[in-house]
């Protein structure tokens, strides 16, 4: 019977080396990327929450509202807040535009601050809660605050 001595070289192995290094390179690539997406989602939400914060300021910013009265909003103190007023009194640390709209049938008293421009940064939030306009003892208006955020 014949018999067939051999040695495994270089060659053979090569294969096996081939396939651990890709299974390694791909855990490092998907824990990368898994870890960015984390970090990802944890800037969005943290701004969505910063958002959400500067809205609540705004329903009771005094130079805004009627009265003390919290979402109520002075027709005649809208029209005299400035941008530079929010900016300086609210303190938002990321870029914004806000809209007291006026959403009734009826003469519209509405105000907007801030531009919302066509270079957005990497996260956007907008955030849309119902109001009311006071324009006199006589007249209240359903409206909308509308902030959107962006960093």
């Amino acid at each position: 019977m014949y018999k067939e001595n051999a040695t495994s070289g270089f060659f053979e192995e090569i294969i096996l080396f081939a396939v651990v290094s890709i299974l390694f390179v791909s855990s490092i690539t998907f824990a990368a990327y898994y870890s960015a997406m984390k970090a990802t989602e944890y800037q969005k939400e943290e701004l969505v929450n910063e958002v959400y914060n500067f809205v609540m300021k705004v329903m009771g910013y005094q130079p805004l509202i009627h009265n003390g009265v919290e979402g109520l909003f002075d027709y005649h103190k809208i029209k005299s807040v400035t941008m530079e007023d929010l900016k300086k009194d609210l303190t938002p640390n990321f870029k914004f535009s806000m809209t007291i709209e006026d959403v009734s049938d009826y003469y519209h008293y509405s105000k907007k601050w801030g531009n919302i421009s066509n270079s957005y940064g990497y996260y956007r939030v907008v955030v849309i809660y119902p109001v009311d306009i006071w324009v006199s003892d006589h007249e209240i208006h359903a409206a909308k605050l509308e902030v959107v955020a962006w960093r």
